[in-house]
């Protein structure tokens, strides 16, 4: 009578190390990239402020609103097409 057949077992890969991460270069592209943001961040703020000092009247305050609102989708496209890349 034959004995049966060994299960071979599948060979095994040899581990590879983890990657080594260079946080100090990633570190200096994320300070680039706010620092490339801050102009637009300030100009942002400094709009927002003066939307909010344009409350009382009626039409510079909708003129404020209208620009801020312009500024902030703009900044939001610029974001998302990765100009200011992290």
């Amino acid at each position: 009578m034959k004995k049966p057949a060994k299960k071979r077992k599948a060979p095994t890969k040899a581990k590879k190390k983890p990657a080594k991460i260079d946080h100090a270069a990633i570190d200096a592209k994320r300070a680039q990239a706010y620092s490339d943001m801050e102009n637009s961040v300030c100009d942002l703020s400094r709009a927002a402020e003066l939307a909010m000092t344009m409350f009382d009247n009626d039409r510079l305050f909708l003129f404020t609103v209208e620009q801020l609102d312009f500024m902030v989708q703009r900044f939001k496209e610029h974001y998302y097409a990765e100009e200011f890349p992290l």
